[in-house]
């Protein structure tokens, strides 16, 4: 048996104002978006913004219900709200933020089941920007890194 070898690389940067322009101003939208968060029960509020191949930048937050398995992750909202808003358009980047919040804030398995779907239609990477522990970012130049073993279309055929 041939034995493989899986790496991840991502970078991470000390603070907001570290991160390339660009990503710094999807975090900011990401953090702004937490004020669309509906968390009345966690109070755990969530933001993503995700950013389009025409510079177009669109966010939302995290949506509970008192039936916790009926939630919607900031992450689904926000693609969600891109297909509606401009379904032409490619997803390049993606933030995700979350208040109160001192560690990692990582898309769940679902969210990173999406991103890895959204990535393989458009046939093209999606930039991930989550805001680490204490103040750090964690940039991944796909959100295939954030699920090596994804399932997907291909899993689908016979």
């Amino acid at each position: 048996m041939q034995e493989k070898t899986l790496t991840i690389s991502f970078l991470v940067y000390q603070n907001l104002e570290d991160l390339p322009a660009k990503d710094r101003d999807l975090a900011k939208r990401a953090q702004d978006s937490q004020n669309y968060s509906y968390a009345p029960y966690s109070n755990f509020r969530v933001g993503a913004a995700v950013r389009l191949e025409n510079g177009q930048v669109i966010g939302n937050g995290n949506q509970e219900n008192a039936a916790y398995s009926m939630c919607v992750c900031a992450e689904r909202t926000a693609l969600a709200a891109a297909q509606t808003l401009a379904p032409d358009q490619a997803v390049h980047a993606i933030a995700v933020t979350a208040s109160p919040s001192r560690q990692l804030v990582s898309p769940c398995g679902a969210c990173r089941q999406v991103l890895h779907e959204r990535e393989v239609v458009q046939n093209q990477p999606i930039r991930v920007i989550l805001q680490g522990a204490e103040g750090q970012w964690l940039v991944f130049e796909s959100a295939q890194l954030l699920i090596p073993f994804p399932f997907g279309p291909e899993n689908l055929k016979a």
